[in-house]
């Protein structure tokens, strides 16, 4: 049987030729970003619990401010100034006040077959670009940050095939709630909601994302559409 979009994901960036569910593999990130709700304790993890701290690629970091714009109080300011510093002394590519985190995501960084980490549980979002992507809490995130890669255990799969087409005031928001009625708020934990057939064409890039938006709410480690002439 061959792989799932998930597994031929993983498996490129881990270098191998093969993976299967419950595999660990260490495998090399093409992506991380984070906002302003964690980094500043990304940043304490990683000058004060690293022994020689460094950031592997700075290409690969994306910083953006926008949970609390502008800075609600004094401490959000402080967390949101030491972000915006640390950003600059490192050459890690910083948005402000520019958009929500997901979206300047998808509109500027992310290309599908991408591995990527967001300190976000809806990083899973860009998976309607056909990107493996997952939120990851701070620790993860430094980590990351240091070594540009992780290790993965490979999740197990759940098809979700798409037929038809919506009917007029009817949306992905509807379908993914009607999905999630379905198998529960952990009825895809730690797996992958991969999302098939030839409904998948009737649907807007705005549809897709939303889906893919919300996988993490049945407990997904992430949501993954195919990429065709629309994406």
């Amino acid at each position: 049987m061959g792989m799932t979009i998930a597994e031929k994901i993983i498996a490129a960036a881990a270098g191998v030729e093969s993976v299967k569910p419950g595999d660990i593999h260490t495998v090399n990130l093409d992506r991380l970003m984070s906002n302003d709700g964690t980094t500043h304790l990304t940043i304490d993890m990683y000058r004060n619990q690293l022994k020689h701290p460094r950031i592997a690629d700075a290409s690969k970091l994306v910083f953006i401010v926008d949970h609390n714009v502008p800075a609600d109080n004094p401490k959000t300011a402080a967390s949101q100034k030491k972000m915006r510093d640390f950003a600059r002394e490192n050459g890690i590519d910083f948005w402000e006040g520019k958009g929500v985190c997901h979206q300047i995501m998808m509109e500027h960084y992310v290309r599908p077959g991408e591995l990527i980490f967001g300190a976000d549980s809806h990083t899973c979002t860009y998976g309607a670009l056909g990107a493996f992507s997952t939120g990851v809490g701070s620790t993860d995130m430094a980590a990351g940050m240091a070594t540009g890669e992780t290790w993965f255990k490979v999740p197990e799969a759940i098809k979700v095939h798409l037929t038809g087409k919506l009917q007029p005031m009817v949306s992905g928001k509807d379908v993914i709630l009607h999905l999630i009625g379905l198998i529960g708020v952990d009825g895809a934990l730690y797996q992958s909601l991969e999302y098939c057939g030839d409904g998948v064409a009737a649907l807007s890039m705005d549809d897709r994302l939303c889906i893919a938006n919300m996988s993490i709410e049945a407990g997904a480690k992430n949501g993954i559409f195919p990429v065709d002439d629309i994406t």
